[in-house]
């Protein structure tokens, strides 16, 4: 073979090899730029997601404070007389029922509510001799008594169904 066919072919395999080496440079370029540009595109969700959160919490940080009504019912509703009325009366059942429940017990009248087991801050418990008593209530402007001679069913009445049908907020 001639010298010059020789070097030919080495100038030829000499070009294909830089051709080769170019492009891989080039491949590997390109998939620099394109994972610099999938890290600039991940990073730009993330950022909403942050900020999206942070504007949530602020959000919600700020309801929780104010309290809207639109958000959060008023709880503060003002009860009618009746139903302030019917709630004393089965307040002050239960606690002549723990009473009772105290005394066949007991064979005794307990010294005080809580003693029996009762509660209910706005009763009064009076002993009246040894086998009677008296409690008085009061919730708001309304204010009754029970003595112990005095049949539950009757002091009752429909509170239940008042209390029952009332306005709930």
């Amino acid at each position: 073979m001639p010298t010059s066919d020789v070097t030919a072919q080495k100038q030829a395999l000499a070009n294909a090899y830089g051709n080769v080496l170019k492009s891989q440079a080039d491949e590997r370029e390109a998939e620099r730029a394109a994972e610099k540009a999938r890290r600039r595109a991940a990073k730009r969700p993330r950022l909403i997601l942050v900020a999206a959160v942070l504007l949530l919490s602020v959000v919600t940080g700020w309801t929780w404070h104010t309290r809207p009504d639109w958000i959060f019912r008023p709880t503060n509703i003002a009860e009618s007389t009746d139903v302030r009325e019917a709630s004393l009366r089965i307040m002050m059942a239960n606690a002549a029922q723990h009473i009772e429940r105290y005394r066949t017990r007991h064979g005794r009248l307990p010294k005080s509510l809580r003693s029996a087991g009762a509660h209910g801050q706005s009763i009064q418990y009076v002993v009246d001799g040894s086998d009677s008593y008296r409690l008085t209530g009061t919730n708001g402007q309304v204010a009754l008594t029970l003595r112990s001679d005095q049949p539950l069913p009757a002091f009752i009445g429909n509170s239940f169904a008042l209390v029952t049908s009332r306005r709930t907020p």
